[in-house]
């Protein structure tokens, strides 16, 4: 792949993501800086391991006291049919209670507790298949009475954040949807400069009404600024016009959407092996450095 693909794979992204963070009018920049040394771009060593047969669930069956439609319940069977399987039959029943659980909590059983057993129908020396029934304690069904936010200042828009989260008051509460709301607010965090932001929500059952309200305790860390990016792998007046081309100028505040839309430079660039630290920081100095690795993968 070119430089100029390069570039305007990153133009083009930035562009779809969108150069300005909702919650503040800062905007990703870089402070040009003279290559550093790293480490060759190498493959992983792979070591071939034995494994037992490889183990999938072809039926799931449900019982207990359950108000979940049986539609619903099919559907949860089939996604576990589909993407749980492997060679531990107690990891490979562990995962699929816990996505039993989970697709129970998805709907508002939030206290759901789930039991199981499997049975063997047919085993090889490369596969076997199995069946699970699985016993369900719905319990009661919630609501989500609300969320607040504890600690944010950085974004102190509080309506902002709310709508990170695809779900309203008084809405059957979904684990899932909660899921989706965290992992928004990290990455708005991000747009923002806080790369090591983490959030805990911290969960109050009100028994008495079935509903659940949310405190999310954050833990904003420090802001980041680009120091530099490092550009291997091509010559200098490439290496110049792709710096000149790229959606981030010197000095602003860290943007994890356009570092990300940067990144597409480097993983369609030849080297298709893992990158290593693409993203280095110093917690001391609040500066991150960007590395875009054009360099190909040395051949085996």
């Amino acid at each position: 792949m070119s430089w100029r693909l390069a570039r305007n794979a990153i133009l083009l992204a930035a562009l779809s993501l969108g150069h300005a963070s909702a919650f503040a009018q800062n905007t990703l920049t870089i402070i040009p800086t003279a290559s550093q040394p790293h480490a060759p771009c190498s493959l992983p060593n792979v070591t071939d391991q034995p494994a037992g047969p490889e183990i999938s669930i072809v039926d799931v069956t449900f019982s207990g006291s359950l108000q979940i439609p049986v539609d619903e319940q099919q559907q949860i069977a089939n996604s576990i049919k589909q993407k749980i399987h492997g060679t531990s039959l107690d990891d490979l029943t562990d995962e699929a209670l816990e996505w039993v659980r989970a697709g129970w909590q998805d709907r508002g059983y939030f206290k759901a507790q789930v039991t199981g057993e499997t049975s063997t129908l047919s085993s090889s020396s490369a596969s076997q298949r199995i069946a699970m029934r699985v016993y369900v304690d719905e319990g009661e069904r919630y609501t989500l009475s609300r969320i607040t936010f504890k600690n944010n200042k950085a974004i102190s828009n509080v309506k902002a954040l709310r709508r990170l989260f695809p779900i309203k008051d008084g809405d059957t509460f979904s684990r899932a949807k909660i899921a989706i709301g965290l992992e928004n607010l990290r990455k708005a965090y991000g747009n923002v400069g806080h790369i090591n932001f983490t959030s805990v929500p911290d969960t109050t059952f009100d028994d008495e009404n079935h509903s659940i309200s949310l405190e999310i305790d954050m833990d904003e860390g420090m802001q980041f600024v680009i120091g530099g990016v490092n550009v291997l792998g091509l010559d200098e007046p490439a290496r110049q016009e792709l710096l000149d081309g790229l959606p981030i100028k010197p000095g602003q505040i860290y943007n994890s959407r356009l570092f990300e839309a940067a990144l597409l430079s480097s993983v369609a660039a030849p080297c298709e092996c893992p990158k290593h630290e693409q993203l280095r920081q110093d917690n001391k100095s609040g500066i991150v450095t960007l590395t875009l690795d054009f360099r190909p993968c040395p051949a085996n």
